[in-house]
């Protein structure tokens, strides 16, 4: 069976939640079958000889990010050429996307709907996709996958598909990289101080709640010292809107904007939080939550979408539009040593239960299974 991969919207050198999937799933099932092609627009990041990767759509790549406005011609006129010219038996797309008319089984992943859910977060065309192309690729491909029960329903609910053919499966974390890390120096490098900070991680998109964190943390302003860290891609203007949310709200000299964290200092900036705080309004899935859990960290979280299927008990649950009960969970972590190592216990051993090579066998039985259905 050759599996062709379809990577090519990766571009980025501080890749977030779908290059990190798309990296870690590649990789590991490379460990599990050798015969693998990978189309994908970055050559750093993959660990498969050279000859099984196709860099493509590099003539477009002064379009920067805007690459992806080009991405669905080319798989529609040009992709499924090269997949006939590579004798390609099943095609995995990591991300939503491919092609409508896809000349082998088809297996794509869904992380989430954002772009129809929170249509202000994404530029036109990324809408587009989602409510044009790919309701038709999903309903012509051979299987989907799903992050998670939530994203499951979600496709169900939107697109009208059937739940027989949609699949979920965990994602995970790599543990040579997200476990508990001492390291005073990487903290300081920031601004920061051990036990003296909270985190929330991720984009400052409006369905983060980023604005509601920041309110409901001011609410603890005579009650503990802490600084909040807003860690992540935030653009001038995001950072100008948080900056005066936390103005009126009397905390702004309480923020700090360190930016992207890479891998190789994230894990000492999460083990020296007091607790991560991810109150995200929608998730497909939430990879912070294993991250943080996997570095020793206590973790609050909102009750909603598919934060719950992850955390499980090893996290403190809260209405992501109450403040109270978001402000209560933070001092609660904060002042209370007994809750804080449950957490902390709690976590590690949640988080135990996720790997990338889980993900990766899962992917591979469903991609093996497609295969030999569509060849009987």
């Amino acid at each position: 069976m050759k599996i062709g991969i379809d990577a090519t919207f990766i571009g980025t050198e501080k890749p977030t939640g779908l290059a990190v999937y798309t990296r870690q799933v590649v990789n590991e099932l490379a460990k599990i079958h050798d015969d693998i092609v990978l189309w994908t627009t970055a050559e750093s990041g993959f660990n498969l000889p050279q000859e099984r990767v196709r860099n493509v759509l590099r003539e477009f790549a002064f379009l920067g990010q805007n690459r992806y406005m080009v991405r669905p011609f080319w798989m529609e006129f040009l992709f499924s050429n090269q997949l006939r010219y590579e004798g390609v038996d099943v095609l995995y797309s990591t991300v939503p996307g491919g092609m409508r008319n896809c000349p082998v089984p088809h297996v794509v992943t869904v992380h989430d709907l954002t772009p129809i859910v929170f249509p202000e977060d994404h530029p036109w065309f990324v809408r587009w996709n989602y409510m044009k192309r790919l309701p038709k690729i999903l309903s012509r491909s051979a299987a989907i996958i799903a992050d998670s029960e939530h994203t499951k329903r979600d496709i169900v609910g939107y697109y009208g598909l059937q739940p027989d053919h949609i699949n979920v499966v965990d994602l995970g974390y790599d543990p040579d990289i997200f476990r508990p890390v001492n390291d005073e120096l990487i903290i300081s490098k920031y601004g920061l101080i051990r036990e003296d900070y909270v985190i929330a991680v991720g984009s400052a998109n409006r369905r983060k709640n980023l604005d509601t964190l920041i309110v409901a943390f001011s609410h603890l302003r005579g009650q503990i010292s802490h600084k909040l860290v807003l860690a992540g891609s935030i653009s001038p203007s995001q950072e100008l809107l948080l900056r005066e949310v936390a103005r009126k709200h009397n905390v702004e000299d309480r923020l700090i904007f360190p930016g992207y964290i890479p891998d190789s200092d994230l894990p000492a900036i999460y083990s020296g939080a007091t607790l991560l705080a991810y109150i995200s309004l929608y998730e497909g899935f939430g990879l912070p939550l294993l991250e943080a859990m996997a570095c020793g960290v206590p973790v609050i979280a909102s009750n909603s979408t598919s934060i719950p299927e992850v955390a499980g008990n090893a996290a403190i649950l809260v209405d992501p539009l109450d403040y109270n009960a978001i402000s209560r969970a933070i001092l609660k972590v904060a002042t209370d040593s007994p809750t804080k190592e449950y957490l902390q216990r709690a976590g590690l051993e949640r988080a135990s239960e996720f790997s990338w090579g889980k993900t990766a066998k899962s992917v591979y039985e469903l991609l093996l299974g497609t295969y030999c259905e569509n060849k009987n």
